[in-house]
């Protein structure tokens, strides 16, 4: 795993983080250095992320904590920038996954700066209106872990 993982890209650490997510036997078969490899794909491939990649990884991270006990101070910055650097591109799924695993990921949202809350706080405001009752509850859950604005959609 950790040889093949130096060697992914942002989509295929996204793709096989989250199946790892869902696939419990899969997980408990990757070794600690195969977790280690995975979380130093993460960090490498975090500024090239597109808004889903970005939602998935965090998504499958807040899953798994044998994954992101791996995740480095840094890894988490850069998950946290790529966050904040793609919300205005995200739809409302990535919207609502990613805000529900900032707020399940402490490490993660401990690095948010006050740019990329303003951002994703923006992006959960525009996208709102969109999601459906599943999302919803993510994205408050999510805002409210994070001490974000509730969404005006929300409140009516």
């Amino acid at each position: 795993m950790e040889r093949t993982a130096r060697e992914m890209n942002p989509h295929g650490i996204a793709t096989t983080l989250n199946a790892l997510g869902k696939l419990e036997a899969a997980a408990a078969a990757v070794s600690p250095t195969g977790w280690a490899g995975l979380a130093a794909a993460v960090e490498r491939t975090a500024p090239e992320m597109n808004p889903q990649e970005i939602a998935n990884t965090l998504n499958a991270l807040s899953k798994i904590e044998a994954a992101s006990a791996e995740v480095s101070q840094s890894g988490w910055v850069g998950l946290a920038e790529a966050a904040g650097r793609t919300a205005s591109e995200m739809n409302e799924l990535d919207v609502s996954m990613t805000l529900d695993a900032l707020g399940l990921l402490p490490a993660a949202a401990a690095e948010l700066s006050p740019s990329a809350r303003k951002h994703l706080e923006a992006a959960a405001e525009r996208e709102a209106p969109n999601m459906p009752s599943h999302g919803r509850k993510m994205t408050l859950r999510g805002c409210e872990e994070l001490n974000l604005k509730i969404p005006s959609a929300f409140l009516k």
